[in-house]
């Protein structure tokens, strides 16, 4: 047996011992994730996708507790595993968002072009599919106000915090000071000074 087939046995047979064990190898691993168990779920993850390559949902797992798993590797993995899942469920909007913010990130890390490029394009399919994603538009909004030219966009940046604000006036709130945070740092102090305009506006119940 592989370490990693020894250590996923390990982690089944404490679940059975302590009386927690599920219905199956999947459903243990998802209970691990969900306590914040992360690697302890990425074993039993590589011994269920190693068994059902084409298991979506063990794929898309097996990224997330990558991702959550601090180390050089954890952006490689995830993206490697939630690409996985996208492409066994290409209709999962929420693998999707995942997997774009993933991809931005990596972007941001090996100053990327063209994962850029595809972590926006798929942030934008999320926003198409679903229009109340407030994360993704979070997420979005976050890759404009950043981005060096030609992908940043302030204006596309404030554009996503005014739609995050119709839908949550709180939440947008919080956005647009974060924008007008960064802007200023960047020097664009009119866009700063818009993003501060429309904050205040939504904290006195005038949104714009």
């Amino acid at each position: 047996m592989t370490r990693a087939g020894l250590r996923a046995a390990s982690a089944l047979a404490l679940l059975v011992c302590t009386g927690t064990a599920l219905a199956g190898p999947l459903d243990d691993a998802r209970a691990l994730y969900g306590r914040g168990r992360y690697p302890e779920a990425r074993d039993l993850l590589q011994a269920v996708t190693s068994a059902e390559p084409s298991n979506a949902v063990a794929a898309y797992f097996l990224g997330m507790s990558l991702f959550r798993i601090p180390g050089p590797a954890s952006l490689d993995g995830a993206h490697t595993w939630l690409g996985r899942a996208v492409k066994l469920d290409p209709g999962n909007a929420h693998y999707l968002a995942q997997y774009a913010g993933v991809c931005l990130l990596l972007a941001d890390r090996d100053h990327s072009f063209l994962l850029a490029l595809e972590g926006r394009d798929d942030m934008e399919r999320v926003i198409q599919a679903n229009p109340a994603d407030l994360e993704a538009r979070e997420g979005l909004m976050r890759f404009y106000a950043k981005a060096p030219w030609p992908l940043g966009d302030a204006g596309k940046a404030l554009a996503q915090a005014a739609e995050i604000a119709h839908r949550d006036p709180a939440r947008g709130r919080t956005a647009y000071l974060a924008l007008a945070s960064g802007f200023e740092k960047g020097g664009q102090h009119a866009d700063a000074l818009s993003a501060t305009r429309a904050a205040q506006s939504l904290a006195q119940g005038r949104p714009d």
